[in-house]
């Protein structure tokens, strides 16, 4: 027994011996490229496409079993030009031999060299790859059904050969280059001086991998220089890869460029699940143009409906360098400190169909807003947000000048006056906006104007925009509107309501226009609708209603009873003329209330029921105001009360009419001092007359017996010449008018 194994061993032995001799002489033996017709035949039957191998092809064997190649062609598709679809200068690829008999492959290094891949789309759509894979699938199918055909019927499957293992020793590409033309769209992007260089590749086992090259868009005017470095962690079983570590730069140039040149560096580690379809980012960094991007994403479903989730974060930024960097002039405003520093924090969740913002943080300067946001509907976007402001300051981000051109009647340098009328309000946004969200802010500032506690509820829809309502505490007092703006027709329409209580009048004046003239508790009401596509038009077509009620206020700069007793005095010639304007440093008007209601028909506010108390005196008063010409034309009947005093004591309980025109804010008035005084002569007179025919009537009725009935009416008729006689001999005066040129 001993000595049959021993005989065995022995010829196992001398076949081993004579295979690795026949394997070390095959090389030797046999030249494979006496055999490129036949190579070549082979490969065009394969793909149905000429192939030339024009280089050298060489042969190992032992240990490796080893392929050497040397130039080789393949021709590309009829109609898209003489230059090869594929091209190498030469490619290495060998396989260890001992581990095959264990169902191991052991590859060595995969090296290519000179890589050249021109890929296009003709006008009509179709690839110059196309009918290769329809050549391949064609031979697919013809040897499956040869195979089927050629099979026992009783044959059972078998399970061949089955791989244990693969191990490449590395793969290295140099200078490969990759085109793609599209004649349908025009695109032709280019890949070029490309590398790709990778460790020893074990499936479940890490490996480094470099990969670098140039990329350009010519039509595009772009170019950028690439270089990706990463470890990969691959399990082919599993379908499971992970990479760490990842650091890719990119060094961009071209016209399209901002600046003509931009760096951007980006890193993370990642995993990805073929099987499950999911996908799992972390420690992502973007870093370019001053921005600092950082986030996490979790995607899944990504083989069926993908769904992502994660969080991003831009890092405190300087708006004015990023806008630098990115050859955007940055806008000059009121507020030289306005967008120097911005951030952003938000968690996400998207889908093929809607995107939605969570627990946002956005800062801006000194303002930060938070709550969430999100946009359903791609192919017809609905936009939702529920955000918190605690505190802005718009005019701080308008141009410098802004807030004093805005209290002028004609700003100049922000298109104002005529112009300003004349230019059509753009509301095409509004056509395909849909919105539904609630905005509150701690304390906002908008055209001189502060608010603070405020909270409004947006809608938009169909070209409707509803603002219902908007409530916010201003000036001491509280503001509650609701604002409608219709843009679904040809003219758009407006419409507004509202109400503010409580109002400090004096300060909001102030700030909207620049002018201290009343100061007072103030109520308001507005009810008014419009249309047009210009303010000047929008003035015309004002209609509604207006009213305001002021308590325990002054008119500042204008003493209503001195202009009346300094009339009253330039028309007697005991008191010198007073400023035509009526204005003066120190002067006021107390009043205890102030109320008046008008009615908005064309642009034009008329009302009747002007109502003025103060200590001295009471006015009423009637007329219009013309939004769009700013013209005012209102009459003030203020009543001298019985008791007056002093120069209004000749007026006492006279009423002495005020015409108010001209501009809004700073009109012309003129006091009709004439009427007043000569309706106080005829009341003496009348006073007097009665007086004296009570005295006549009180004799006659003493000595009534003594005179008969014929001289009684003689006396009669007698009193009547006399006070007949003098009844229009009242004073000669004249009218006192306080516009600048009636002085």
């Amino acid at each position: 027994m001993k000595r049959t194994f021993r005989i065995l061993l022995a010829v196992v032995g001398v076949l081993l011996a004579l295979i690795i001799v026949a394997i070390i002489a095959l090389p030797l033996l046999f030249d494979p490229n006496d055999y490129k017709a036949q190579i070549n035949a082979a490969i065009e039957r394969q793909i149905g496409r000429e192939v030339d191998i024009s280089g050298d092809i060489g042969l190992s064997v032992f240990p490796w079993l080893g392929l050497e190649l040397g130039r080789v062609d393949v021709a590309n598709a009829e109609g898209f030009g003489d230059e090869p679809m594929a091209q190498m200068n030469a490619a290495q690829i060998s396989v260890k031999l001992l581990p095959l008999l264990s169902r191991d492959i052991e590859v060595g290094t995969v090296s290519l060299d000179g890589l050249r891949l021109r890929l296009a789309r003709n006008d009509e759509g179709r690839s110059n790859w196309a009918d290769i894979s329809e050549h391949i699938a064609e031979g697919q199918d013809q040897a499956a059904e040869e195979e089927q055909t050629d099979a026992p019927e009783d044959s059972e499957d078998e399970s061949g050969f089955t791989l244990e293992s693969l191990q490449i020793g590395a793969i290295d590409i140099q200078d490969a280059a990759v085109s793609w033309q599209d004649a349908t769209t025009g695109a032709d992007y280019r890949l070029t001086d490309v590398t790709l260089s990778t460790g020893r590749l074990v499936d479940g086992e890490p490996v480094r991998l470099e990969f670098s090259g140039d990329v350009a868009a010519p039509a595009e005017k772009f170019a950028a220089e690439f270089n990706l470095i990463t470890r990969i962690e691959p399990n082919i079983a599993e379908q499971f890869y992970r990479f760490s570590d990842l650091s890719l730069n990119v060094l961009a140039n071209g016209e399209a460029v901002p600046n003509g040149q931009q760096q951007a560096t980006l890193g993370g580690n990642g995993e990805f699940d073929a099987a499950e379809g999911r996908l799992k980012l972390s420690g992502v960094s973007l870093q370019a143009a001053g921005l600092n991007v950082t986030g996490s994403m979790d995607g899944t479903g990504l083989n069926a409906e993908p769904s992502y989730s994660g969080r991003v974060t831009v890092k405190r930024f300087d708006p004015r360098s990023v806008m630098r960097e990115l050859a955007i002039e940055a806008p000059a405003t009121q507020d030289s400190d306005a967008l120097s520093s911005a951030g952003f924090d938000a968690q996400f969740t998207a889908n093929n169909d809607s995107v939605q913002f969570k627990q946002v943080l956005a800062t801006l300067d000194a303002s930060s807003l938070k709550g969430s946001a999100g946009v359903e509907n791609f192919d017809n976007p609905a936009a939702t947000f529920d955000l918190d402001l605690d505190e802005l300051n718009v005019d701080d981000y308008l141009p410098p000048g802004s807030a004093e051109q805005a209290q002028t009647e004609k700003p100049p340098e922000t298109g104002g006056g005529q112009e300003q009328k004349e230019a059509e309000i753009d509301l095409s946004a509004l056509k395909d906006l849909r919105l539904d969200g609630k905005l509150s802010a701690g304390s906002l500032t908008a055209a001189n104007i502060n608010v603070t506690n405020a909270e409004l509820t947006v809608k938009a829809r169909d070209g409707v925009l509803t603002i219902e309502p908007l409530t916010a505490d201003l000036y001491e007092g509280n503001v509650r509107v609701s604002a409608r703006v219709d843009a679904s027709r040809d003219t758009p329409r407006y419409a507004l309501k509202g109400n503010l209580n409580g109002l400090q009048f004096q300060p909001l004046l102030k700030d909207v226009a620049d002018t201290e003239r009343v100061g007072a508790l103030a109520n308001m009401n507005i009810d008014v609708t419009t249309a047009g596509k210009q303010v000047a038009s929008m003035k015309r077509a004002l209609n509604g209603t207006f009213g305001f009620d002021l308590r325990d206020g002054a008119f500042n700069g204008f003493n209503l009873a001195q202009v009346i007793a300094s009339a009253r005095s330039r028309l007697s010639g005991d008191g010198a003329p007073e400023n035509g304007s009526g204005i003066g440093d120190s002067e006021t008007t107390p009043f205890n209330r102030f109320a008046a209601s008008f009615n908005v028909v064309d642009g034009v506010m008329a009302g009747r029921d002007l109502n003025l108390v103060t200590r001295v005196l009471e006015a009423s008063g009637s007329g219009s105001y013309d939004l769009g010409k700013n013209a005012l034309d209102y009459t003030v009947n203020a009543t001298v009360p019985e008791n007056a005093s002093g120069k209004l004591s000749e007026l006492a309980g006279l009423t002495v009419p005020i015409t108010l025109t001209g501009n809004l804010m700073s009109p012309s008035y003129s006091l009709d001092v004439k009427s007043a005084l000569r309706g106080a002569a005829e009341k003496r007179l009348q006073d007097e007359k009665a007086q004296l025919e009570n005295k006549v009537r009180e004799k006659l009725e003493e000595r009534g017996a003594e005179v008969d009935g014929e001289v009684r009416d003689r006396i009669k008729q007698g009193l009547q010449r006399l006070f007949g006689g003098q009844k229009d001999a009242a004073p000669a005066n004249e009218n006192t008018d306080s516009s600048p040129d009636a002085q």
